[in-house]
């Protein structure tokens, strides 16, 4: 068999040695490299705030040795913007020269660094006053009802919300949504507590509720049907028209609790001649024009009537 390789240990001395030469040597040259800072600002205007986040990092190129490159990767990437130098464009919109801010930035700089350039010569910002908006409150319900039950009402401790933040972000909102509700099998009722969820593309704005109270009152619900006599609209003066049937058939779903409530004088059903004539049609089209509150699904039978006219 071959004797295995030995290669003498004062061979990888050398080669650490050399490595550590060369790393010495190209770390004491001098490079140009960038740097990427997250800005915080300070010193914002007195009784204005932020109407829009603004620019949140910033690039800038920095020279010095390979040593100093090299701490600086390892320092904290944090620069302080003060706002006391915004120049006015308009009533809201200002402007922060970066050239006012290179001082910050070069103390921010480990020593042997220089400061060559800033990315961005302006940041721009808009500024307003603090402002507050009352808005509805919208639920998100995804509720599955056992078989025969149904949701007869939804009470909620309160309608609306009050929001306070930046103008230009408090007109983007008209309502606040509730985070979801997802519940299966739904059978009594139900009472919780939900969260708001403000939407996604908007910053700086506060409630002056954390939760909303929801109770969702459950029924088991039967079906009822009632004959309606049918109204005519929108005939010519002078014209009388005949319908075949003379009534329709309305069914309608309510919970047991309100079954006694529903009476059948709060139901009106026209059929409007104008429309007939309008789509070229044969028959008349039966529509609801009132119903009571307390249904949940109603239809008609038949859904087309016959008519004569007598001139």
């Amino acid at each position: 068999m071959a004797k295995a390789l030995h290669i003498p240990k004062i061979f990888f001395s050398f080669l650490i040695a050399s490595f550590l030469m060369w790393m010495l040597i190209n770390l004491s040259k001098k490079y140009t490299s960038k740097i990427v800072y997250i800005i915080e600002y300070k010193d914002l205007p007195q009784n204005k705030i932020l109407q829009e986040e603004p620019l949140k990092k910033i690039s800038v190129t920095v020279k010095g040795s390979g040593f100093n490159l090299l701490a600086a990767s390892f320092s904290t990437k944090k620069v302080f913007f003060s706002l006391e130098k915004l120049i006015k464009k308009s009533n809201r919109e200002f402007v922060l020269l970066t050239k006012s801010q290179e001082e910050e930035i070069q103390k921010k700089l480990k020593s042997g660094l220089e400061l060559v350039k800033v990315s961005k010569d302006s940041i721009y910002f808009k500024l307003g006053t603090l402002a507050s908006k009352k808005v509805p409150i919208q639920i998100d319900l995804n509720l599955d009802y056992k078989l025969g039950y149904g949701m007869e009402n939804i009470a909620l401790e309160r309608d609306s919300v009050i929001l306070s933040g930046p103008e230009l972000q408090l007109n983007k909102i008209e309502f606040i949504k509730t985070k979801q509700l997802t519940l299966q099998e739904v059978s009594e009722d139900v009472s919780v507590d939900l969260d708001f969820e403000l939407p996604k593309d908007v910053v700086g704005i506060k409630l002056n509720l954390e939760k909303v109270k929801v109770r969702v009152l459950v029924d088991k619900f039967t079906e009822g049907s009632f004959e309606i006599p049918i109204k005519i609209i929108g005939i010519p003066k002078g014209m009388k028209l005949n319908t075949f049937p003379k009534k329709v058939k309305v069914f309608f779903k309510v919970g047991l609790k309100n079954y006694q409530k529903i009476t059948e004088d709060l139901f009106e059903i026209v059929c409007d001649y104008k429309k007939t004539k309008k789509d070229n049609l044969q028959y008349l089209v039966p529509e609801i024009k009132n119903k009571p509150e307390l249904i949940s699904t109603i239809r008609i039978t038949p859904q087309r009537v016959d008519f004569l006219i007598h001139k």
